[in-house]
């Protein structure tokens, strides 16, 4: 099993509690600062907090705000704590709890003002009590081309993300194993979609961003 979550702007509309608060997933000033856009969210809720086992994997809300490759902070910039907050940044709301929302708070994504395929703005955690090879890792979404393969090797071009259905988007090439989910999401029920073989050669590719 796995969270999936979806990456979209936050603006701080309340604060109800230490972790618990609320935000405009749009520009405020576009709708004077309308109440009834906001979204309420507990943003202690999230992977870590279902790992050490303070709350249930059905639970989560949010991923965490974490260090990536290279030292980029990735995952939920808003918030999380009073006073020590951010009123604005990024929020990736698992996507169970997405689902959870009415269909007029629902954000699109990509967010307005940006481009891009929904890959682009996704991420995943796999749960780390499962026996699979990609249990506690942490994988984030892009959209890739496949150019040359050997075996289950492939030399993919990745698009930074939000940028793959710009005109002369610039890409980052490397070499990776599909196979291996020290590299991808690379097993059952994968959210990577290109592959070696007669599988598609562009679409959705999910590479490893850390351990929970």
């Amino acid at each position: 099993m796995r969270s999936v979550f979806i990456g979209i702007g936050g603006f701080l509309g309340r604060i109800d509690g230490e972790t618990r608060c609320a935000f405009w997933a749009d520009e405020p000033v576009d709708h004077d600062f309308d109440p009834m856009r906001l979204i309420t969210v507990d943003l202690a809720k999230t992977p870590s907090a279902a790992a050490a086992r303070e709350i249930s994997w059905d639970d989560v809300q949010v991923d965490d705000c974490f260090t990536g490759p290279n030292g980029n902070v990735n995952g939920t910039t808003l918030g999380p704590r009073w006073p020590e907050l951010r009123l604005e940044g990024a929020v990736y709301l698992e996507r169970g709890f997405l689902d959870t929302l009415p269909a007029a708070l629902r954000p699109v994504c990509p967010p307005v003002g940006l481009t891009g395929r929904l890959c682009e703005y996704m991420t995943t955690v796999y749960w780390p009590h499962l026996t699979d090879t990609r249990a506690g890792k942490r994988y984030a979404g892009h959209y890739a081309e496949v150019i040359e393969e050997r075996g289950t090797l492939a030399r993919v071009a990745v698009y930074p993300p939000g940028s793959s259905e710009r005109p002369n988007a610039r890409t980052m090439t490397m070499w990776i194993d599909l196979a291996s989910a020290e590299h991808c999401d690379a097993g059952t029920d994968s959210l990577t979609e290109i592959g070696v073989g007669d599988a598609p050669k562009r679409g959705a590719l999910f590479l490893i961003s850390g351990q929970l």
